[in-house]
């Protein structure tokens, strides 16, 4: 991503801006659901590039 070369500012700043818009218009229940969702999302991502994200068929590789 461009944003990381310079500290990661422009990452931050868009994932501040996103999260303002993803919020607006909800109420803290929802907020926190979304929270939920995304850390899951991450987590999850980063699990996959640890086992092997590369695989493109679906299947995570086994160690």
């Amino acid at each position: 991503m461009g944003g990381c070369q310079n500290g990661g500012e422009g990452v931050v700043l868009l994932a501040a801006a996103a999260a303002m818009g993803l919020a607006q218009g909800k109420n803290s229940d929802e907020v926190a659901l979304l929270a939920a969702f995304f850390t899951l999302l991450g987590d999850q991502l980063a699990l996959l590039s640890l086992c092997g994200g590369d695989n493109r068929d679906g299947d995570v590789k086994s160690s």
